[in-house]
C-alpha cells in the first residue's frame, strides 16, 4: 500500500503539469480538448502499467516522456493543420490602404495600394524560388552552395525586420 501511495505521489506532479498545459492550449482548438481527454487516458495507463508490472522510476520516466511527446505531436499537427495565412508586410499594406484613401470614396487607390504590395510579394518568393534552385544545383554539383545561400538567407532575415520594423512603427 505504501508503495502504491509513492508512485501516485511521485506522479501528481507530472498528471497536475499536464493538465494545466493541456487545459491551457485547449482553449484555443477543440482538437485539444482532445488531447487532455488522450493527455489523462495516457496517464492512468501509465500508472496502472508502472502499478502491474513495478517499474523502475527511470522506465517510467521514459514512457512519461513518451506521453508528452505524444500529445505534443497531436497539439503541433493540429496547429499547423490549418493554414497560417500570414504575409509580410500586411500590416503596411492595411496603413497604406487606410492612410491612403482617407477622405475619399474612390477604391481605386485601395487596389493600386494591394497591387503593389502583391507584385512586391511575387517578387520576392519569385527571388527565394530561383536561389533556391541554384542551391540545389550547387549541391548536386558538389560545389559550395554554403556561400551561395548567403545572400538568399540575408534577403529573407532583412524582409523580415523590415517587416516587424514595419510594426513597430505603425503601431499595429
Amino acid at each position: 500500500m505504501n508503495n502504491c501511495r509513492a508512485i501516485l505521489t511521485e506522479s501528481v506532479p507530472f498528471l497536475i503539469a499536464c493538465t494545466v498545459f493541456l487545459s491551457a492550449i485547449s482553449l484555443h482548438s477543440p482538437m485539444l480538448v482532445f488531447c487532455l481527454l488522450l493527455g489523462s487516458l495516457i496517464a492512468v495507463v501509465i500508472q496502472q502499467i508502472s502499478w502491474r508490472f513495478n517499474l523502475p522510476k527511470r522506465q517510467l520516466i521514459g514512457l512519461q516522456i513518451i506521453a508528452i511527446a505524444i500529445i505534443l505531436t497531436a497539439f503541433w499537427l493540429d496547429y499547423f493543420a490549418a493554414p497560417a495565412q500570414a504575409q509580410f508586410f500586411g500590416k503596411a499594406e492595411d496603413f497604406f490602404q487606410n492612410t491612403l484613401t482617407q477622405g475619399s470614396t474612390d477604391s481605386g487607390t485601395r487596389t493600386a495600394v494591394s497591387l503593389v504590395f502583391n507584385v512586391l510579394r511575387a517578387l520576392f518568393l519569385l527571388y527565394i524560388a530561383i536561389s533556391l534552385i541554384s542551391v540545389v544545383n550547387a549541391v548536386r554539383k558538389d560545389e559550395d552552395w554554403q556561400s551561395i545561400i548567403r545572400t538568399p538567407l540575408l534577403v529573407v532575415v532583412a524582409v523580415t525586420i523590415a517587416d516587424v520594423l514595419t510594426g513597430f512603427i505603425i503601431g499595429k
